[in-house]
C-alpha cells in the first residue's frame, strides 16, 4: 500500500515533535529559553511548585522572601492541600496570605523562626536558609547535623547531595526566583 506525501509529511513532523527539545519556547516571555534556569522553571510550574504571576510572567530575579520560601517548600511536599492557619509565630497574623504554609512548616520541623517568637515573612530568604529548609524537607535533617548542625552541616549536606549543582550563591546571599528554582530542579528532578 503506497503512502501519500501527506500522511509521509504529518508522520515526519510527528517524528520531530517527539525528538525535539521540550523547551524549544519558554512558557514565561520573561525566562529566556536559552537560560541556564529555564528547564527547571519550566519543570516546576508543570508540578505547580513554582508558578507566575497575574501577567504570566516568572519574574526570575525576584528575591523569595521567607514566607514564599515556606509556601514553595508545601508544594514541594505535596502538603499544600488542607492546610489550616495558625498562630504559631507572632508576626504571622492569622490573615497573613502564607500563615498556613509557615505553620504547615513549623509542623513538620522543617522552619523554626528566630528563636524569639517570630518568623520574619517578609524577610529575604538567604542561601543557607533555603537550603536548610529543602534539606529537612527531604528527610536528611540527621545527616546535617551530623554534618555541624546549621549552617555549615545544612550547606555541606545539600552539597553533597547535589542540591547546589550549577548554584554560585553563597552564605548569606539572598536568592532569586531563578536559583530557587534551580535547586529545588536538582532535588526533584535528579
Amino acid at each position: 500500500m503506497k503512502r501519500n506525501a501527506k500522511s509521509t509529511v504529518a508522520a515526519g513532523f510527528l517524528a520531530l515533535m517527539l525528538i525535539a527539545p521540550a523547551h524549544a519556547a519558554s512558557i514565561f516571555p520573561d525566562v529566556d529559553q536559552n537560560a541556564v534556569y529555564a528547564e527547571a522553571v519550566e519543570y516546576l510550574n508543570g508540578i505547580e511548585v513554582m508558578q507566575g504571576d497575574e501577567k504570566g510572567n516568572f519574574n526570575p530575579d525576584k528575591i523569595v522572601s521567607r514566607a514564599e520560601m515556606a509556601a514553595i517548600v508545601c508544594r514541594m511536599m505535596g502538603e499544600a492541600d488542607s492546610l489550616s492557619p495558625s498562630a504559631v509565630f507572632s508576626d504571622v497574623p492569622i490573615t497573613h496570605w502564607a500563615n498556613k504554609y509557615i505553620a504547615k512548616t513549623e509542623e513538620l520541623g522543617i522552619v523554626g523562626g528566630y528563636g524569639d517568637g517570630t518568623f520574619g515573612p517578609s524577610d529575604q530568604v538567604t542561601y543557607e536558609q533555603a537550603l536548610a529548609m529543602v534539606v529537612r524537607a527531604m528527610d536528611m535533617d540527621e545527616l546535617a547535623i551530623a554534618a555541624g548542625g546549621y549552617p555549615t552541616g545544612y550547606l555541606s549536606t545539600a552539597d553533597e547531595q547535589g542540591f547546589t549543582d550549577g548554584i554560585e550563591a553563597q552564605s548569606g546571599e539572598f536568592l532569586n526566583r531563578a536559583v530557587i528554582a534551580q535547586i529545588l530542579y536538582n532535588v526533584l528532578y535528579f
